[in-house]
C-alpha cells in the first residue's frame, strides 16, 4: 500500500514538474523571439478552456502599472499543442488602447507596439482566436 501510494505521489509530482519545465521553455522560446531592442519586464502564461458560447469567452485580465513617455511591447507566442491564437487587447479602465489584432482586416499580430502618455494602471485582456482552448505566454517589454 505504501508503495503505490509512494508511486502515485512521484508521479503526479513528475507531471506538475514537466509542465513547469514546458511553460518555462514556452517563456524562454518567446522571449528570445522578440529580440535585442527591449528590456524584458514581465510574462503572463495564459491557459484557457473552450468557450462554452460565442457570448462567453474565456478571458484572463491581468493588471500593469505602465509608465508615461515610455514605449512598451506587447508579444504573446502560442503553445505548440494550443488549438487557439492568443490574442490581447490593452484597456485603460474601461476604454481599449491597442489590439493585436487588426479590427478591419482581421489580420493577427505577435506583437503590440504601444507608447504611454499617461503613468497609470492598464490591464491586458488575454483571450484565444474564436474562443478556442488554448495556451500561451504574452511577455510585456520596454522598448529601448
Amino acid at each position: 500500500m505504501k508503495r503505490t501510494t509512494l508511486i502515485c505521489i512521484t508521479l503526479i509530482l513528475a507531471a506538475f514538474a514537466l509542465n513547469a519545465q514546458d511553460q518555462q521553455e514556452l517563456v524562454s522560446d518567446c522571449a528570445l523571439s522578440i529580440g535585442g531592442r527591449t528590456t524584458y519586464l514581465k510574462d503572463f502564461v495564459i491557459k484557457l478552456p473552450e468557450a462554452t458560447s460565442k457570448d462567453n469567452i474565456p478571458v484572463r485580465k491581468e493588471n500593469i502599472y505602465l509608465m508615461k513617455k515610455q514605449s512598451y511591447l506587447f508579444t504573446q507566442c502560442n503553445a505548440e499543442d494550443s488549438q487557439g491564437e492568443l490574442l490581447i487587447e490593452l484597456y485603460d479602465a474601461n476604454k481599449i488602447i491597442t489590439s493585436s489584432v487588426n479590427k478591419r482586416n482581421g489580420k493577427v499580430y505577435s506583437s503590440v507596439e504601444f507608447s504611454c502618455n499617461k503613468t497609470g494602471l492598464y490591464t491586458i485582456w488575454y483571450t484565444f482566436k474564436d474562443g478556442k482552448k488554448g495556451t500561451g505566454v504574452g511577455i510585456v517589454s520596454l522598448l529601448k
